[in-house]
């Protein structure tokens, strides 16, 4: 594993969904920093997050800009999303999806195929 940590970088608004990715991050090494609100692309480089996990899908359609440019840099993009919403959630960008309902499995396994180098 390499020194320095794998960043997440979560962007959204839903406390109990929040805090259970921050304890599957903390279980399996990764850093994670929370954005209320989408981010400007300078504040996303500079930061330079490892993959981006969107809370729902409204907050992945608000971000389009962003989810564009960061296809750039192939940058992973995750969103937590129901299976229902799967297919819309790849049409705006999405990498992957976190399915309702969460476990540290599914998180992990979607961090190991979008990211090999994520910790798992």
């Amino acid at each position: 594993m390499s020194s320095t940590p794998f960043r997440l970088l979560v962007i959204g608004t839903d406390p109990r969904l929040s805090h259970l990715l921050r304890r599957y991050a903390e279980q399996c090494g990764c850093q994670l920093t929370e954005h209320a609100q989408t981010p400007g692309l300078a504040a996303v480089r500079q930061w330079q997050p490892d993959a981006l996990i969107f809370l729902s899908l409204e907050h992945l359609q608000t971000a389009q800009a962003l989810v564009d440019e960061l296809a750039a840099h192939e940058t992973p993009v995750l969103v937590c999303t129901a299976v229902a919403e799967e297919a819309r959630a790849r049409e705006l960008g999405a990498d992957a999806c976190l399915l309702h309902p969460l476990t540290y499995a599914h998180f992990a396994a979607v961090l190991a195929a979008v990211a090999p180098a994520a910790p798992h």
